[in-house]
């Protein structure tokens, strides 16, 4: 279909909140001649993760959100409804008064529950597919019923590989535009330059305050200033990291580099304040921590997919809760540098499949978890586990 066969469909903006979106948005709302439909046929939608930071909410409410006001113009706000999936409508109005960056379910909870943080080494954004992929297909499939409509996404000049992978994407319906890479040739500089001439101040990525993908060489400076003003953006990074380290030593948020590290490196003292205080107040949890990592599938001595399964075995306070893993832990319970206890029961063992077991401590809250076929592979590989010599944990 031409764009001048879809010039009397619907166009939908999905609005991601941050600089690319956002200046699609303030010029169609403030400049006529750079769209071609009427406003009256335009809905801007937005599927919140329920982390954003404040000064998102602020920037939309302030700048954007009068300009849907004037202009009629439908605003939709969804919000994955629980764990299992599902959306709940937050607000569908053409006549928005506020930004409800919270609703039933928080991308930061299933983190939470599942004691991890967005894997970064995958390359691949499965916490934004869960938190607002899923959303945004499932209000457009029920909206659309199948129908046609214009789908137009804030990818900018540079992101021409983003743009031809979700081209490729037309199951409900929707025909791909891209104006700030076809039709403007707009970068991210320009649009941040847009923003700022318009409304006199810079406009924030719009990202959790916890993401490791917005963390980038450019985006770190952004992310620590950003914690910087709002410390308990910061400590929730730190909180949520400090789960997956002790369940996982090796589930730093940004790599190589721990959130404790970034923060203590930067002088965010009200961060590591903010994160000392949220941990006070917790209930905390002995996990039972296995492991079987098997081998690559076309390569018996290389490392392939690792198979977790957590179990709670004490909650109680935190003293109760270290007294209860120092007496399960007969070779004793070490506390390292980010301060996680835990206490190693079965040393990775050697070659593959491997297996190996610890027990941590941390703050309660994560859901016991393993897939169906774990307890019949870890019968069988514990058994010989005593005919094959360990290896170094960090391995």
């Amino acid at each position: 279909m031409t764009r001048t066969d879809s010039a009397a469909l619907q166009v939908v903006l999905s609005f991601g909140m941050g600089v690319d979106s956002g200046a699609v948005a303030a010029r169609w709302l403030t400049e006529p001649a750079s769209r071609d439909f009427p406003l009256d046929r335009l809905t801007v939608l937005t599927a919140m993760t329920g982390d954003e930071p404040d000064v998102t909410r602020r920037l939309v409410e302030q700048h954007l959100l009068p300009l849907m006001r004037d202009n009629g113009v439908r605003f939709v706000q969804l919000s994955r409804t629980s764990q299992r999936g599902g959306y709940t409508v937050l607000d569908d109005s053409r006549s928005p008064r506020r930004l409800i960056t919270r609703g039933p379910w928080r991308l930061s909870d299933e983190l939470r529950t599942s004691g991890t943080v967005p894997q970064i080494a995958a390359k691949r954004r499965l916490c934004s597919l869960h938190a607002k992929g899923d959303v945004l297909d499932g209000w457009l499939g029920d909206e659309f019923q199948g129908s046609p409509f214009r789908h137009v996404l804030g990818f900018a000049g540079e992101e021409l590989r983003r743009a031809e992978r979700d081209e490729g994407f037309t199951a409900i319906g929707r025909i791909p535009e891209y104006p700030l890479i076809n039709d403007w040739g707009w970068d991210r500089h320009r649009c941040e330059q847009y923003l700022l001439d318009r409304f006199g101040e810079p406009w924030m990525r719009s990202a959790c305050g916890y993401c490791p993908f917005s963390a980038g060489r450019r985006g770190r400076a952004e992310l620590v200033e950003r914690w910087r003003a709002e410390p308990d953006i910061g400590a929730q990074a730190l909180a949520l990291e400090y789960t997956a380290m002790a369940l996982n030593p090796r589930s730093k948020l940004y790599g190589t580099v721990a959130a404790q590290d970034l923060a203590r490196s930067h002088g965010l003292v009200d961060v590591l304040a903010a994160f000392e205080h949220h941990l006070r107040r917790q209930h905390w949890s002995v996990y039972e921590v296995r492991r079987i990592i098997h081998p690559r599938r076309h390569d018996p001595t290389a490392k392939g997919a690792a198979w977790r399964s957590v179990r709670t075995v004490f909650t109680g306070s935190r003293t109760d809760a270290a007294t209860a893993l120092a007496a399960m832990a007969a070779g004793g319970a070490v506390t390292d540098e980010y301060g996680i206890s835990r206490a190693e029961i079965i040393p990775r063992t050697g070659g593959f499949p491997a297996i190996e077991m610890t027990l941590a401590l941390a703050p309660a809250g994560v859901a016991d978890k393993e897939r169906p076929a774990f307890a019949a592979w870890w019968e069988r590989l514990h058994h010989q586990a005593d005919l094959v010599p360990p290896v170094a944990l960090a391995a």
